[in-house]
């Protein structure tokens, strides 16, 4: 009986506004934070390879290290 009643009142805080805003806004930190951590891969990844591009020539890539 207890236990049920713990049961029922997890199950209206889940199903609370509150709790799905709080989940909605968990989403949007994870997504901005993903974001974030593409676009500084991306930078990274493209300091690293960069163009070396003369007229009238081929383009050749150059991976300075």
């Amino acid at each position: 009986m207890y236990m049920q009643n713990i049961d029922t009142k997890l199950q209206k805080k889940v199903q609370s506004k509150e709790f799905e805003e709080s989940v909605d806004q968990a989403v949007r930190s994870f997504m901005y934070e993903l974001d974030f951590m593409l676009l500084e891969e991306q930078h990274t990844t493209s300091s690293l390879n960069y163009s070396c591009i003369q007229p009238d020539a081929a383009v050749k890539w150059v991976n300075p290290d």
